[in-house]
């Protein structure tokens, strides 16, 4: 008989318990449609977007950039037989991110069919910078995650796994750091350094990361008193063997699951600091920014008349909400799923 027949066949996972648990929970499927419809408005952006670079003329230096003229910018931008269409949704220039004017009238105009969503104050059309903005969305809450985690695993790693003088080091820094206000350290270091959303992103992702490596620490050391580790290392297992086969695997998934629930909350920052004049540059596809354009607007006009201007602010804080709601939903659903007593 084969050894290979004697082990036990684990199922798919598409079968397993887990992803049972996962699929019965509604707000599950809830969170996961509202983040694939994010990530469609996200990557079909040039094709949704098509009509507006074809008709405002400030839109010709994305026009440009991508190589397409005026008249042919719909049908190219629509058509993935064309190379310009894949150009535009894989590797966009950054003059598409800006968002294009049509005039300069700081009253905005209602929707119409050339504007499907209005225009804000300035000329700004309202419908490309909400679905530009999912991409920034993205970006943001992806880099500034990214680099955070990464730094939080490596420095609580380090703290949980190797212990004593070290460990007291490292938790004595990472309490001084968690004692100052996140978004106050942020526009500190905004403000000496420059604006704009670079410098934004890599003050979270700097001041990001203590949080990370105090929960991966706390991990690390309830893993480190399990059984399974004392045998690894009574059987003779090196310590880089002990950590990287025994104690990271157990230790990073509840890490991954906060992390996911982060992304929503970091672009609602980011958005925040754009509304004040810290992040994303004037005109810049951000939702944070489509917010500060409205806010002169948001009690209505000078009559007195409230929700006259609703189209400019309405639109970009549902996406806010909507796209904060979605990664915490997942994210909550998840963990009820990798609960076994759920």
């Amino acid at each position: 008989m084969n050894p290979q027949d004697m082990k036990p066949q684990r199922d798919p996972w598409y079968r397993s318990k887990t992803f049972k648990r996962f699929r019965r929970n509604p707000l599950a499927i809830v969170g996961s449609l509202l983040l694939l419809g994010f990530v469609i408005v996200a990557f079909m952006a040039p094709a949704i977007t098509a009509p507006q670079l074809a008709s405002i003329s400030s839109a010709r230096p994305c026009l440009r950039d991508l190589g397409v003229k005026r008249n042919e910018a719909v049908s190219a931008l629509r058509n993935p037989l064309n190379p310009v269409f894949w150009k535009a949704t894989l590797a966009p220039p950054q003059s598409c991110y800006n968002i294009p004017r049509d005039g300069f009238s700081p009253l905005p105009k209602p929707p119409s069919k050339k504007h499907p969503m209005g225009v804000s104050g300035g000329g700004y059309d309202v419908m490309y910078g909400l679905v530009w903005g999912t991409r920034t969305a993205f970006y943001v809450g992806f880099l500034v995650v990214g680099i955070s985690l990464t730094i939080g695993i490596i420095i609580g790693g380090i703290s949980g796994f190797i212990g004593g003088r070290t460990d007291n080091l490292i938790m004595r820094i990472i309490d001084v750091m968690l004692s100052f206000p996140r978004l106050v350290f942020v526009m500190i270091i905004s403000v000496i350094f420059g604006s704009g959303l670079t410098t934004v992103m890599l003050a979270m992702a700097l001041v990001g990361w203590a949080g990370y490596a105090r929960f991966f620490r706390g991990d690390i050391l309830r893993t480190k008193a399990q059984e399974f580790v004392d045998a690894a290392r009574a059987l003779g297992a090196s310590p880089l063997r002990v950590f990287s086969k025994h104690v990271f695997p157990n230790a990073i998934g509840t890490l991954l699951i906060l992390a996911s629930m982060d992304v929503g909350s970091i672009v609602l920052a980011a958005s925040g600091l754009s509304f004040l004049g810290l992040g994303a540059p004037v005109g810049y596809a951000d939702w944070g920014q489509m917010i500060s354009f409205a806010r002169g607007y948001i009690l209505g006009s000078a009559q007195g008349t409230p929700f006259d201007y609703w189209y400019v602010w309405v639109y970009p804080s549902m996406m806010l909400v909507l796209f904060g709601l979605a990664w915490n939903l997942l994210g909550d659903a998840v963990r009820d799923a990798l609960d076994p007593k759920s």
